[in-house]
């Protein structure tokens, strides 16, 4: 059964470029593309009132979904377009189910279909499959090589992905470098030691010691990860990093030159702050590349 790769769509130049990196992601895994939109929820009114505007409405969706799949077509990538009422987070959910991967733009169209912007977050949160969200782009920008077109960095060409102490079992981790194989990138897993753990004793010398004692640990668990992740990926160029200071902006610094970050839903240790509206929300907002935001594991 070929892999589904869904992709929200709303008509705006978003989304649209949302729906491209959905088609490429489809070839690179031979897989087809699942289109949704959502119509939002009916208004609790009379439906003489809002009748022939709930019509307009669905009108533009299909509109919007058969073309939608008509490039997928065109792009010679299976298609298939889902149009439903309802809460916009919702339904791209309930899509994410079966899903590989799902690609959403950081904002969409303003007015009714317009909070698939709004509702990104919820969605990453909330999917059952890893989720793809593009960050907004000047005209004529190539998404899908996140900033290599700009400056050159420690990251470029690379996926990066936060280490915490669950290391190689972290879901994310385990995504990343499948990511990174499948598209021939570099994975780069990042440790970060936060800052203001220790306060300065005025020595150098006893200050370095202190500095080692606390990275020394962080060291030999992204040590342990790339060792594990090259025994499954032999062909995977994989680089470590341990960086200080907050989470969030080691990783969007990071994404200046990435070509994605990678997140978890939820993380531990160093990364413990990796909840949806904490660290991983900082980084879908400001991240300058593409962000994957990969379920945790559910506990029974």
């Amino acid at each position: 059964m070929a892999e589904q790769i869904v992709v929200g769509c709303d008509g705006s130049e978003n989304s649209d470029r949302a729906l491209d990196w959905a088609l490429r992601e489809a070839g690179a895994r031979s897989g087809e593309v699942k289109v949704v939109v959502s119509t939002g929820r009916p208004a609790a009114v009379d439906p003489s009132l809002y009748g022939p505007f709930l019509e307009a409405i669905e009108q533009e969706a299909d509109k919007i979904a058969g073309a939608a799949v008509t490039r997928a077509r065109d792009a010679g990538v299976p298609g298939v377009a889902v149009v439903e009422r309802g809460d916009a987070a919702g339904v791209l959910v309930h899509a994410s189910e079966g899903a590989a991967v799902m690609v959403l733009g950081r904002r969409g169209r303003r007015g009714v279909r317009g909070r698939l912007g709004s509702v990104t977050a919820a969605a990453a949160a909330h999917a059952a499959c890893p989720v793809i969200v593009l960050p907004e782009r000047p005209a004529g920008a190539d998404p899908r090589a996140g900033a290599a077109g700009g400056p050159a960095g420690p990251f470029a060409g690379r996926v990066v992905v936060g280490v915490d102490r669950l290391g190689r079992d972290n879901p994310a981790v385990v995504a990343a470098g499948h990511y990174a194989e499948r598209h021939g990138a570099g994975l780069a897993l990042v440790t970060v030691v936060p800052e203001g753990v220790s306060v300065p004793t005025g020595s150098a010398e006893l200050d370095r010691a202190v500095h080692d004692q606390l990275t020394g640990p962080a060291r030999a668990l992204v040590d342990q990860v790339a060792e594990s992740v090259r025994e499954d990926h032999p062909q995977l160029d994989v680089e470590t990093f341990v960086l200080s200071g907050p989470p969030a902006d080691q990783l969007v610094e990071a994404g200046r030159s990435a070509e994605l970050v990678v997140v978890g839903s939820r993380g531990y240790g160093g990364f413990r702050g990796l909840l949806m509206g904490s660290v991983s929300q900082a980084v879908l907002v400001e991240c300058e590349s593409p962000v994957m935001v990969v379920p945790a594991r559910r506990k029974d």
